[in-house]
């Protein structure tokens, strides 16, 4: 839907509930190689832009803890540029901050910026954290003019063919999932795959919570998006004490298996050998997708190593930003 306003100035308001395939179109025109590299299937996007926005789900977003609300930057009648904002506990995630090709270079992005801190004060957060591709020189520009600091640098590495990829045939390396974890296995194995920052910046137990999300959460994952969220342990035969954890994600927006950086020592990146072809062994039962990602923190170089031995190729790297308030 256009806005009133038919000025070179822009009107930055919240977007409407029946703006939704716009708003989608923007992220299309913004993203286009990332969508196409993630095969991100965009209707289903729009479909999930339109349960956002109706009563039932932000009641229900926000009793599970979570806020999210859509900014767009009107120019001559057109929405041309857009950001979602997700408020938690004591921060803001900016999610999707783009501008439309054609009004590039105009200050939007950096009004919404601002219109993001406005919104985080209000709401008495402590932090605004978001993430861009690491070659994208103008963004990280812009945001670390706004005063936001690197707090991770990742990787994501790419598997096109799971047919090709190697079975796993040991039996040393038992995988199995969990539901929860218990913090003193696997704290001292943050420090080992994270970087210190980023542990401060997103906190603890806040990481351990996104990794292995509640029966709650990921019920509301699974209604929202479709989006099913597994956590595996893995052990060596005959211990109880779990080696390390990975995380796998599918959802019917990316036709993909994603998988997440995963959390063990460094003197055990042997087992990712064995763990990671039945982890994607695993998953792929569940709806015959044949593609998978992982992401690693590009510092882990002896673990970066081994997961491109078992075929996957670097698709892209990503880094992660914070800015005080």
């Amino acid at each position: 839907m256009k806005s009133e306003e038919n000025t070179g100035i822009p009107l930055i308001r919240e977007l409407r509930a029946d703006e939704s395939d716009e708003f989608v179109t923007l992220m299309e025109l913004a993203f286009k190689d990332s969508i196409e590299q993630d095969r991100l299937d965009a209707d289903e996007v729009r479909k999930i832009m339109k349960k956002i926005q109706t009563p039932v789900y932000k009641v229900l977003s926000r009793a599970v803890g979570m806020r999210m609300e859509f900014y767009v930057a009107d120019v001559e009648a057109t929405i041309a540029s857009g950001v979602q904002l997700q408020f938690e506990k004591d921060e803001v995630y900016v999610g999707n901050i783009m501008t439309h090709p054609k009004y590039q270079r105009q200050g939007l992005a950096r009004e919404l910026l601002h219109l993001t801190f406005k919104r985080a004060r209000e709401l008495d957060k402590k932090k605004v954290r978001l993430d861009a591709r690491a070659d994208n020189a103008n963004a990280v520009s812009l945001y670390t003019s706004e005063g936001f600091q690197t707090t991770f640098h990742g990787g994501r590495f790419e598997l096109d063919h799971l047919i090709e990829s190697p079975k796993s045939t040991s039996n040393n390396v038992i995988v199995h999932e969990v539901n929860k974890i218990a913090v003193l296995d696997i704290d001292a194995m943050l420090d080992d795959c994270l970087p210190g920052a980023y542990l401060e910046a997103i906190g603890r137990e806040r990481f351990l919570k996104d990794y292995v999300p509640s029966r709650v959460m990921r019920f509301f994952a699974g209604r929202l998006g479709g989006q099913s969220i597994h956590t595996y342990a893995f052990n060596k035969t005959g211990e109880e004490t779990p080696f390390g954890i990975i995380q796998a994600t599918q959802s019917r927006i990316e036709q993909r298996i994603r998988l997440s950086s995963p959390i063990l020592f460094e003197k055990d990146n042997d087992l990712l050998l064995e763990v990671i072809p039945k982890v994607i062994e695993i998953e792929s039962g569940y709806r015959g997708i044949r593609t998978a990602s992982i992401n690693c923190s590009m510092h882990r170089t002896d673990a970066i190593s081994k997961i491109e031995s078992l075929g996957f190729k670097k698709l892209r790297e990503n880094i992660s930003m914070t800015k005080q308030l």
